[in-house]
């Protein structure tokens, strides 16, 4: 029984060490609508990129299809930067072209993350 525990422990420490996070910081190259869209997609803010999206005549899914953030589509851009929540309301309203192209990536498990690997990334945002 010992021995489970002590095997449990250590696999649980070594899952623990795969968990790393990187924080986003967006930070907006104008103060367009469309780059507070980006800015709330990127950011995970499902309530506020709903709310810019039907603040102004056009629908919610014209600009799913129109906005480009740094080069990517609205749901492109929350996808790259793990927006789950946002991409998830992007995905249904956004045609299949713009959407993130499913890949499959094979990553080492077995890879230990420096102590200390939390980082900060500064994105600067430019919506079109």
């Amino acid at each position: 029984m010992k021995k489970v525990l002590i095997f449990a422990s250590l696999i649980a420490a070594g899952l623990s060490s795969l968990a790393h996070a990187t924080d986003y910081v967006f930070v907006a190259n104008d103060s367009s609508l469309e780059t507070k869209m980006c800015i709330a997609a990127g950011s995970d803010n499902r309530s506020a990129l709903r709310m810019r999206m039907t603040s102004d005549r056009a629908n919610a899914r014209y600009h799913a299809n129109t906005i480009v953030c740094n080069g990517a589509s609205l749901a492109q851009f929350a996808h790259q930067y793990g927006a789950q929540k946002t991409y998830n309301y992007l995905a249904p309203l956004t045609k299949n072209k713009y959407l993130y192209d499913e890949k499959v990536t094979i990553k080492d498990l077995t890879y230990a993350e420096p102590k200390g690997a939390h980082q900060t990334v500064y994105v600067m945002v430019s919506g079109q």
